[in-house]
C-alpha cells in the first residue's frame, strides 16, 4: 500500500494485494483497486523481500516501470 502511494484508501485494501511463491522468491499479485493503481502508475513489475524474527516482520517492495 505504501509503494502504491495510497495507504489503506482509494480502493487499495488488504485483499487487493497477494503474496505468493511459485518455487522461487516471494512475488506480488495485485487485484481490484490495487491492480488499477499499479497500472495507473505505469508499473510493469514488482520486487518483494520479506524477513522476520520472533517479534518483528519487515517487507520491502519496489515497483518497476519500463524505463524506455
Amino acid at each position: 500500500m505504501k509503494a502504491l502511494g495510497t495507504g489503506h484508501s482509494r480502493g487499495v485494501y488488504w485483499l487487493g494485494i497477494e503474496v505468493f511463491r511459485a518455487g522461487g522468491p516471494p512475488m506480488l499479485r495485485f487485484h481490484d483497486g490495487a491492480a488499477a493503481r499499479f497500472a495507473s502508475m505505469g508499473a510493469t513489475g514488482s520486487v518483494l523481500t520479506i524477513t522476520h524474527s520472533r517479534e518483528l516482520a519487515i517487507a520491502h517492495v519496489l515497483l518497476l516501470t519500463d524505463s524506455r
